[in-house]
């Protein structure tokens, strides 16, 4: 049967980033502006929408809300709710190229162009499969919980007395395995990402096959990879406290009874040029930690796959 190496699975990612760090860098800027230009976009075309919702409340004086309010919360509401929509199509569409650059980087190191970036069918085959997943996962948490929730109910009502106890028991049993389950058949697709980029075309339950006998070993390499995103988590937030302490001699401006309601009255642009530097620092660093955190999670899928493959 074929197989792999835990240790060596879990830890492809840091391997990449050692070999590849200006990829990663890449990755840093490239997120940045895929991610995060457009949600501040979003802010400067709904900031206004906001900020007069803002003004209407703030001139009501009791009794039921204004229909200028309502029409202002509506509108702002549905621009939302577009964006939302927008957004995690756009976000699931970056996540797939940020996927497929991993891939590429370890499959084939020597197409570093563009730090492993491209735009093609395997990023659109990734997006879609993403975004199934995605549905496909709400489906599932959806009907688990309401089964867990109806056996609940059937348990608290034909409990008697005790029934409130036997219900908690109940719930927490429930959750328990429901999350077993899920963890299982998600491991058990998790080559669903690497046979649709080396096969340039959609799979999913084809990966369960694969997988057949590798559960265990699937288990650990997830196990692994939780306990080094939680490390680079505490690693990344002692440089942000670091960060805030070093700005806070040049933020004395805060210190004080009421001195933040003071500070942000200040004009926006004033706010601005006191706290760039700091801003800047706090984005470069979750930048090239987002970037890290794509490498150590996606690589050990494909490193995994490769192993398999060769061996079947």
């Amino acid at each position: 049967m074929a197989s792999f190496s835990v240790g060596e699975a879990a830890t492809a990612g840091f391997g990449l980033v050692g070999r590849r760090p200006l990829a990663v860098v890449g990755w840093a800027v490239a997120l940045v502006a895929a991610l995060i230009v457009p949600a501040i976009l979003c802010v400067l075309a709904m900031g206004p929408a906001f900020a007069q919702i803002i003004q209407l409340a703030m001139s009501q004086k009791g009794g039921e809300p204004s229909p200028e309010m309502m029409q202002g919360m509506l509108q702002a509401q549905s621009g939302m709710t577009a964006f939302n929509l927008l957004y995690w199509l756009w976000s699931s569409f970056v996540r797939a190229v940020f996927c497929a650059a991993v891939f590429r980087a370890v499959l084939t190191p020597e197409r570093s162009a563009w730090a492993y970036l491209r735009v093609g069918s395997r990023e659109l085959w990734l997006t879609l499969l993403l975004l199934v997943e995605q549905v496909l996962a709400m489906i599932a948490i959806f009907v688990i919980a309401l089964v867990v929730a109806l056996i609940v109910a059937i348990v608290a009502v034909g409990g008697g007395e005790s029934g409130h106890v036997a219900a908690i028991a109940t719930a927490v049993g429930g959750c328990v395995v429901a999350g077993g389950v899920i963890l299982w058949v998600a491991l058990r697709l998790s080559m669903a990402a690497p046979m649709t980029f080396v096969d340039d075309q959609f799979r999913l339950f084809e990966s369960w096959s694969l997988t057949k006998g590798q559960g265990w070993r699937l288990l650990g390499v997830a196990l692994l990879l939780v306990i080094f995103v939680l490390g680079l988590e505490i690693l990344v937030g002692g440089v942000v406290v670091g960060l805030l302490l070093a700005g806070g001699g040049s933020l004395t401006a805060l210190h004080g009874t009421g001195a933040i309601e003071t500070f942000m009255a200040r004009p926006p642009l004033e706010i601005l040029r006191d706290v760039w530097p700091w801003l800047t620092a706090l984005g470069v660093v979750g930048a090239l930690f987002s970037a890290i955190v794509q490498a150590v999670f996606f690589a050990p899928w494909v490193v995994i796959h490769r192993a398999l493959t060769r061996e079947t």
